[in-house]
């Protein structure tokens, strides 16, 4: 999403670094996590679909990472793959 268009209800959450190359964001109050944003775009933040009260009609467009994808995972199997090109 980007990250213009994000807004919290609450309280902002609270960061770390993950990686080399990026953030996550999780809640204060339970630790919840939130969001990932890589340094190389900065306008651009990925949520995890856990965070939103109706997933229901945020329907998948890729799957990112997949060649790290389990033998037994076939969720989005169809969708189009992008894999990591992250190496750190």
């Amino acid at each position: 999403a980007p990250v213009a268009d994000l807004s919290w209800l609450t309280t902002e959450p609270a960061y770390r670094r993950s990686s080399p190359i990026a953030r996550r964001s999780f809640c204060r109050s339970c630790g919840t996590p939130l969001t990932l944003a890589y340094d190389a775009n900065p306008y651009e933040v990925a949520m995890h679909i856990g965070t939103f009260d109706d997933p229901s009609g945020l329907e998948p467009r890729h799957n990112y990472g997949s060649s790290q994808r389990l033998g037994w995972v076939c969720c989005g199997i169809d969708l189009p793959h992008h894999d990591t090109e992250e190496r750190w």
